[in-house]
């Protein structure tokens, strides 16, 4: 009979997952449209209009993750609703492979729902519900340490190919291959021979895959060259305090990894004994280095399940019912804050607010102006797009898509309309006051407000 104390857990799981179905329907239909949304979409039209990426057009992504969202796009369309209702069923999965992987390790299964209920509501809070390549990315790593697992020659191999599309769906995937590599280093250190097969197999697998995506691109006649940029070279590197900001972030998403982070003191021998506890503690370290880039919030997802496979499978190893209790209450009252806060946030339905917005901002365009310069935190190109305006520009960002050896400067003055938040509006007067008396010269300035009087932007038109 199963004890008090786990039909507790198991209606505590319930009712994170029940919000988290409650918040996902909402932000499907509700949330409001991030700009990505349009970049990743748009890259999945051209994918399914047959343009063929670093060929057709340019993407610092690796593009696999816009051909696995082509298929469901081609029946239910590119639209923000559709993005999102992609994304949810991505989340979905792998909620399932996470509790999948748990189930390997934790015998306690009231803790495993409650651990996977736990990850299917945070990400509804994880810089909100949008459209990114994470959890696509998540999909195959997880499937990669799921067949590394297994031993088997086989399923190595076939986790050596899930690693590279995993890499192939964001450059930030290729950290699974360091992480399946790292298990049959600890997994087989006492047979080199069996080390040493699965060690090629795995990397034969990882090439294989190499070959077939990347293949098909070069005999399209994109070169290794349009590629360059796949590196992350160009992208600006934030460096230590932004690391330490996502470190802050992982924390605040994660408010458990204290409790894992005692237990592994007290109990430093399971990382010597076992070795999916040091992949998940190295997963961690691994995939929080992308925040040395950029701290964005949604690089927390890819570190995330490694945090709660660690705290998880600790807690059903040593922990008491005491520090159970503690890691419940250290994920509800994050939690519930910031699924209230999103739920007022998404009550207010600022979708509506953006399409408003964008629809009066489209008004104001003058028919015939060739170029639209547009910086704004509520808009992006794409949204007054949508909603008839010409072709748009913003940091050199053409049609929605980067576009190379285009000057910013020269974008900015060369556009015959201009559409400018206060933050900016601010900027320019401080920092750039003559390119600010270039735009206001000879236009007509109009300021948009949204339906709570917010200031949104200002218009400037010839007309």
């Amino acid at each position: 009979m199963e004890k008090p104390k786990d039909k507790n857990t198991v209606r505590l799981a319930a009712l994170l997952l029940l919000a988290a179905g409650l918040s996902f329907a909402l932000a499907i239909f509700r949330s409001a449209e991030h700009p990505d949304i349009y970049y990743y979409m748009g890259c999945v039209r051209l994918v399914l209009e047959g343009k063929v990426p670093f060929v057709d057009f340019y993407t610092h992504y690796t593009p696999f993750t816009f051909y696995m969202s082509s298929l469901p796009a081609y029946f239910i369309g590119t639209d923000s609703t559709a993005a999102l209702s992609i994304e949810t069923f991505m989340s979905i999965v792998n909620a399932l492979l996470i509790y999948r992987l748990l189930r390997e390790e934790v015998r306690d299964r009231a803790l495993c729902l409650f651990a996977v209920a736990f990850y299917a509501t945070s990400l509804f809070f994880i810089d909100g519900m949008c459209y990114v390549l994470e959890p696509f990315v998540m999909f195959w790593g997880l499937l990669s340490l799921f067949a590394v697992r297994k031993g088997s020659l086989w399923a190595v191999a076939v986790a050596g190919a899930c690693c590279f599309l995993a890499f192939w769906s964001k450059q930030y995937g290729l950290g699974f291959f360091a992480l399946d590599i790292l298990y049959l280093l600890l997994s087989f250190r006492t047979d080199l021979k069996a080390l040493a097969g699965r060690l090629s197999l795995l990397s034969i697998g990882f090439a294989a895959g190499a070959c077939c995506a990347v293949g098909p691109l070069l005999m399209q006649g994109a070169t290794l060259a349009d590629m360059t940029a796949l590196s992350g070279d160009t992208y600006e590197k934030f460096g230590l305090p932004a690391l330490l900001e996502g470190i802050g972030y992982l924390l605040l998403v994660a408010p458990f990894l204290p409790i894992a982070a005692f237990l592994v003191a007290k109990h430093f021998k399971i990382l010597s004994r076992e070795a999916f506890p040091v992949v998940c503690f190295f997963g961690i370290v691994c995939f929080m280095v992308a925040t040395y880039v950029r701290p964005y919030l949604h690089y927390i997802q890819l570190p995330l399940p490694f945090a709660i496979f660690l705290t998880t499978i600790l807690l059903d190893r040593y922990g008491g019912e005491r520090l159970k209790r503690w890691f419940k209450v250290s994920v509800i009252v994050p939690l519930s804050i910031m699924v209230v806060i999103d739920y007022n946030f998404i009550v207010h339905n600022e979708r509506q607010d953006v399409a408003d917005v964008a629809a009066e901002v489209a008004k104001l365009i003058p028919e015939g102006t060739d170029k639209v310069y547009v910086s704004t935190r509520l808009l992006c190109v794409a949204h007054v797009n949508r909603y008839g305006a010409p072709m748009l520009w913003k940091h050199g960002m053409k049609n929605g898509f980067m576009e190379e050896g285009e000057p910013l400067r020269d974008n900015i003055l060369d556009a015959g309309c201009y559409v400018i938040d206060p933050v900016k509006l601010e900027y320019l007067r401080r920092e750039e006051p003559q390119l600010l008396r270039h735009i206001e010269e000879g236009r007509h300035a109009t300021r948009i407000d949204c339906r709570d009087k917010r200031f949104v932007a200002i218009v400037y038109t010839t007309q």
